[in-house]
């Protein structure tokens, strides 16, 4: 027998020993297989068997089992009907998680309402028994009446008195049974809203809305800010959200925190800038920046203080602005440095005196170049426009020109070249040309009147003899003479006619 005993024992070793494996085996790929479904949907799954107590307030969480908060999920009743829990029996709720990804989630959950065990039940009315008929209802039933014993007769005597029958006790009435008082039910409560977790705001933003804090659990719910929200501090801050539908109100208290993640705003002042050799120009001068926060620090990438201007031509440089709170924009800057001698001319530009109005010149010049109309006395710039790959120009004016009024007409290309000058009377049909070169000796001499040169002037080069000297920086509030210097060179600042602080 205990051979048999021990034979038996190592079978069933033997088979255990062998079947374990498997069933480990089995219960890794299972764990491995639920592992991978919880990553695959954000980290986010539906509960299993589901149990709740009646009456019970439920939230979204209630239903899902969240594994992962890299994606930071907002749970929400699916168009904000809350589960009820009013009713034992099994229901289905929907819960839609909201991620920080821009996606969203559907889980449909199935769960069971339990009856609450501290309620208790009603019990039976109970009915009283009728009486049986002819029976006084006032006089008990003594279910075990005792015999009465018959005394053993005596002589008569005519003079005892006859014995009186005692009355029998009366009960008083039976006290009818009180029905016991069942409590009030317990009063639901509707969450209207919830807060939400993680909730940052921009510095200084002032397009805030209260649906930035909380969820809605109920459709419709109205929402306004309680407190208003700060947001010209960084750092932790709190806000109070009022939801109301109907009668119901809620407060919800929501903490949020004021970040600065805009990148300053930079822009150039002008699409192309032209400037004079050696002019010096400071990062900040060139462009616009803005920022949120206020304050923003502007500078040249490379380390430079000023502006290279040292090359003459296209240039460009890399410009910079940062807020206080480290955040940074850069711009790629074009600019054209001047060449003041060697600077090739073109024809000067012609007008069409049957089109031309006194608002708008037609005319042709050098292709693919701008066209400046700059009036003689007040230095006034009336019109800038870009002549087509035909050397056609139109050229509208700000103002209409007066009878007899001259104004200049001039062509600089993009890389500071420029073209002789018309000299353009209004009403008349004559138009004497004005010379480049003669325009420029003219400004050494410091004379604000041109002269005009005739049209077979041998030369067509900018001499630079004691130009640089008398030029003003473009954009410079005390340009005197600047219809002189400007045909010539300066018409280029005209691109932005800027002055500087």
């Amino acid at each position: 027998m205990k051979e048999k005993t021990i034979s038996i024992m190592l079978v069933c070793g033997l088979t255990f020993s062998t079947v374990s494996p498997v069933f480990a085996e089995e219960m890794t790929s299972q764990q491995d297989t639920q592992q991978q479904l919880v990553l695959g949907n954000h980290g986010i799954e539906a509960k299993q068997n589901v149990q709740i107590t009646q009456d019970r307030h439920v939230t979204p969480t209630d239903f899902v089992q969240i594994y992962n908060q890299k994606y930071k999920p907002q749970l929400t009743f699916k168009d904000g009907v809350v589960a009820s829990t009013e009713t034992v029996g099994t229901f289905e709720t929907t819960i839609v998680a909201e991620y920080n990804d821009g996606t969203t989630e559907e889980f449909a959950v199935s769960y069971t309402i339990l009856a609450d065990p501290s309620i208790t039940p009603n019990p039976d009315p109970v009915t009283p028994t009728d009486p049986e008929e002819g029976q006084d209802p006032a006089t008990p039933v003594d279910p075990n009446p005792e015999t009465p014993v018959t005394p053993d007769p005596e002589p008569t005597n005519p003079d005892s008195e006859t014995p009186v029958t005692p009355e029998q006790p009366v009960d008083p009435d039976p006290v009818t049974p009180v029905d016991p008082v069942k409590p009030d039910p317990k009063p639901e409560v509707t969450v209207l809203a919830t807060a939400k977790t993680n909730v940052t705001v921009e510095l200084n933003d002032s397009a805030l809305d209260p649906s930035q804090f909380v969820s809605s659990n109920v459709h419709n719910v109205k929402l306004s800010f309680d407190t208003q929200p700060v947001t010209n501090t960084l750092g932790t801050h709190s806000v109070q959200i009022l939801a109301s539908k109907g009668s119901a109100t809620q407060t919800i208290t929501v903490n949020y925190t004021v970040v600065d993640t805009t990148k300053p705003f930079i822009q150039p002042q002008q699409d192309i800038f032209y400037v004079w050799p050696n002019d010096e120009w400071t990062a900040d001068e060139l462009v616009t920046a803005t920022d949120n926060s206020g304050f923003v620090k502007v500078y040249f990438q490379n380390g430079q203080t000023l502006l290279d201007t040292t090359t003459p031509g296209a240039n460009s440089t890399v410009i910079v602005a940062e807020d206080a709170n480290g955040n940074i924009s850069t711009i790629d800057f074009q600019y054209q440095v001047i060449s003041v001698a060697g600077m090739m001319l073109y024809s000067s530009p012609t007008v069409n005196f049957d089109q031309s109005t006194d608002t708008d010149i037609y005319g042709g010049t050098e292709p693919d170049t701008t066209l400046f109309v700059i009036t003689e006395d007040s230095e006034e710039l009336l019109a800038d426009t870009r002549v087509d790959y035909s050397g056609a120009y139109h050229a509208v004016l700000s103002r209409p020109l007066q009878p007899g009024e001259t104004a200049y007409l001039i062509a600089v290309d993009d890389n500071g070249g420029v073209s002789d000058v018309t000299h353009y009377t209004y009403g008349s049909k004559q138009i004497p040309k004005v010379k480049a070169e003669s325009i420029v000796k003219s400004a050494t001499n410091s004379q604000t009147t041109t002269t005009t040169t005739p049209n077979n002037s041998p030369s067509n080069e900018v001499v630079a003899t004691k130009v640089d000297k008398d030029l003003p920086k473009t954009g410079d509030s005390n340009s005197k003479g600047l219809t002189v210097i400007g045909l010539l060179l300066s018409a280029t600042a005209l691109l932005y006619l800027r002055k500087r602080s």
